[in-house]
């Protein structure tokens, strides 16, 4: 298939160039517009330097989520006013203020010990390991002898309290573990006291 120059058609009939110089002759002929930017132009930005190299390796505690220690103080709050006889709100109300005040003092408690934690880190702590207390709270809501909800609150208590222990020892100097697992052991005993003392 042979392509003849001469069947083309050219765009303006009256001229007789080639499609290609009418092209060119267009492009070039066309008076230079210039453009002004639409905005003025930005300052240069700063880099940030990207190291390929492996993060070191950090002392602090990694953050755990948030939702399943939130669970567990609901619980434990829920649990203890479903124990209540009256003012239900309260008791949900107090055991939920003494958590978050527990949270707190934890957190100035490692901070002043020169350790490192944050408060959210802290709640976490004591939520997940509430979680043993919640299970005596629930023992205790189905069985109401006192001589059982000792045995089974100074079991969990007990239980709460070790299974805080590695987390607070990592997070402070090993000379100052006991003054760190202190407050912690403080509050899991009130709340083992308002485990027992709600009928």
């Amino acid at each position: 298939m042979s392509h003849n120059y001469g069947d083309t058609i050219p765009l303006h009939p009256s001229s007789a160039q080639s499609d290609m110089d009418e092209i060119e002759s267009l492009m070039y002929d066309a008076p230079s517009a210039t453009v002004l930017p639409a905005r003025p132009p930005s300052p240069p930005r700063a880099s940030i330097p990207i190291s390929t190299s492996p993060p070191p390796p950090s002392s602090k505690p990694p953050l755990p989520a948030s939702s399943g220690p939130f669970f567990f103080i609901v619980f434990l709050g829920l649990t203890l006013s479903w124990s209540a006889s009256v003012k239900k709100s309260e008791v949900f109300a107090v055991a939920f203020a003494v958590l978050a005040a527990g949270a707190i003092i934890l957190t100035l408690n490692v901070l002043l010990l020169g350790g490192h934690i944050i408060f959210f880190q802290s709640l976490s702590l004591l939520g997940y390991c509430l979680f043993p207390l919640d299970v005596g709270a629930l023992i205790c809501l189905l069985k109401d002898n006192v001589i059982l909800k000792i045995i089974v609150v100074t079991v969990t208590l007990a239980w709460s309290s070790w299974a805080a222990y590695p987390f607070m020892s990592a997070a402070v100097n090993p000379r100052r573990k006991a003054l760190a697992i202190y407050p912690v052991f403080l509050m899991y005993i009130s709340v083992g006291f308002l485990i027992i003392a709600i009928d």
